[in-house]
């Protein structure tokens, strides 16, 4: 009877051992918040611990800790685009974040916000909080600023630079500044995420330093196109490379990347696939755009057919969901983004007559409020007269599409004052109160771009660039008439050094209204630092 007893007692003790264990499971925190994880953290942390990533862990933060430059290699779905910013900010938390946050550089505006979304799902924290992300219209260019007002990246103390193999200009000057910033800092830390191919120019680069290098999941075999045909007949190319895919190989999922022709090439699949049906099995072409929101996910997966993704997203990212891709045709062909110029560029007989069109929309204050009236110029001749305003434009030698496109970006501005319930006033363009406006908000925008006439004859000191630069023969400030009567200091939004080294796009500016932007943008930058003591994101990623 007694040693029943015991029995039960040893049990029940073990019962509520493992009661308290449970307890203390369900009552962990979360390091970050200080909040009680959620169950779908444990889920996806059951995901996170099957990337092949995961295992390099250990050595990763042993790296870090004793290194200030690392290079991690690794392929697609290796997880190291999730896991590492992660794991950054442990380590920056393990210090008290004495020496800065994480902050993250992406390539493409889609990556960036999909991936801070996806990293701030694992750590089970809220976006906009812990983790954030940052947008800028031009690639990497939101880092590249800060370091214009902030050179030794004080508030950073891991900059992850993701994706380093598509090299651009922008990339290869945040490698050069950042290591040269390593020199003055030896408590920051660089980690660089690439692909296996480009790991050596790395190295010779930065020297001797720590190199992690992942392994996929599965080895990949890399083919590459006998054709001649350049880049007129990748299509063709890709859709043929396709068809013969699905004849020949066994079942798997086909993804092709293209530049555009989307539609053209989902009917060619279709029709052609319908011909191979009988023989081969069907073959369903699937287009994606994630500009509207398409994502492979939501399709079923059909085990008699071999599915064909078709998309011009110009990040793999998009397929980490599907695991039973096989095949990746990349026809080497991207698609970049330029913003179109208001003004076409006539033939050689028609330039006097455009310059005399454009000479008709030409404001004293500069290239800036020139395109304002070319603007309401535009938006009178489409609800007024002109019945056809894509002949008024080819009249006036103007770029409908880039008209098109300022309207459509004033029209979103405007509905996001409204949604914020934020007062939209009439305008006033021409008084001289909205003009001062104007340079308020250029100046707030393109603040380090502004260059000072040193000798009286047009050659403009940059300040940001410590070069000497003229202004463009396009500019109304480059004609014959203006040339004598030059501003002393000029607003420019671009410096083209390959074009004659010249400034485009310039307004005037006096020496007053720069000092007291200045001003205000030390006392604004002194309350966002002030601010960001008390609250912070541990990881940040850029665009």
């Amino acid at each position: 009877m007694e040693m029943e007893l015991s029995t039960d007692v040893e049990k029940l003790s073990e019962t509520s051992e493992t009661q308290d264990i449970d307890t203390d499971d369900l009552l962990e925190l979360n390091q970050f918040d200080g909040l009680p994880f959620s169950s779908r953290y444990y889920k996806l942390l059951r995901e996170r611990k099957g990337l092949p990533v995961w295992v390099a862990k250990c050595e990763f933060m042993d790296s870090l800790m004793s290194s200030q430059i690392m290079i991690v290699t690794g392929t697609a779905k290796t997880g190291q685009s999730t896991q590492i910013p992660q794991w950054c900010a442990e380590f920056c938390l393990s210090a008290q974040y004495q020496n800065g946050m994480v902050v993250c550089t992406q390539i493409h505006q889609q990556s960036t916000v999909e991936l801070a979304l996806r990293v701030a799902d694992e750590m089970d924290v809220n976006i906009g909080n812990e983790v954030g992300y940052s947008i800028p219209l031009q690639t990497y260019d939101v880092l590249l600023r800060e370091m214009m007002s902030d050179p030794l990246l004080e508030q950073c103390g891991v900059v992850v630079i993701d994706q380093a193999q598509e090299r651009t200009v922008s990339t290869d000057l945040l490698l050069g500044l950042l290591k040269e910033v390593l020199l003055t800092r030896p408590e920051l830390r660089l980690v660089i995420l690439t692909a296996p191919h480009s790991a050596e120019k790395l190295l010779r680069h930065y020297g001797s330093v720590s190199q992690i290098r992942l392994d996929g999941p599965q080895p990949c075999e890399v083919v590459y196109g006998s054709g001649r045909g350049g880049v007129k007949d990748y299509l063709c190319s890709a859709l043929r490379l396709a068809l013969e895919i699905h004849q020949n190989q066994k079942h798997g999922v086909i993804v092709s990347f293209f530049y555009s022709e989307i539609e053209c090439a989902h009917a060619i699949l279709r029709r052609e696939g319908a011909n191979l049906a009988l023989s081969h099995g069907e073959l369903v072409p699937v287009s994606l755009c994630p500009e509207q929101g398409d994502s492979p996910s939501v399709i079923s997966e059909e085990s008699k057919s071999r599915r064909v993704f078709l998309t011009c997203s110009p990040s793999e990212d998009l397929f980490w969901a599907i695991h039973s891709i096989r095949f990746v045709i990349d026809a080497g062909v991207q698609k970049r983004y330029v913003s179109p110029s208001s003004f076409l560029t006539p033939p050689v007989e028609l330039r006097q007559k455009a310059l005399l069109c454009h000479q008709r929309f030409q404001h004293a204050e500069g290239d800036h409020f020139t395109l304002i009236n070319i603007f309401n110029a535009y938006k009178y001749a489409k609800e007024g007269p002109y019945s056809n305003v894509e002949r008024w434009c080819e009249d006036h030698f103007l770029c409908l599409s880039a008209l098109q496109t300022a309207d459509a970006i004033r029209s979103e501005l405007t509905e996001i004052l409204k949604r914020l319930e934020l007062p939209v006033s009439l305008p006033a363009f021409g008084s001289k109160s909205n003009s001062l406006n104007i340079k308020h908000a250029l100046l707030a925008g393109f603040f380090m771009q502004v260059a000072r006439d040193i000798d009286g004859s047009g050659n403009y000191f940059m300040l940001t660039h410590k070069h000497v630069a003229q202004i463009h023969p396009l500019s109304g400030y480059g004609t014959e008439m203006h040339k004598k009567n030059l501003p002393e200091w000029l607003l420019y939004h671009e410096h083209t050094l390959s074009e004659n080294n010249c400034i485009r796009t310039v307004s005037q500016i006096s020496a007053h209204e720069y000092v007291l932007d200045h001003l205000l943008c030390l006392e604004l930058n002194h309350r966002i630092n002030t601010h960001n003591e008390n609250i912070s994101s541990c990881i940040c990623f850029r665009k």
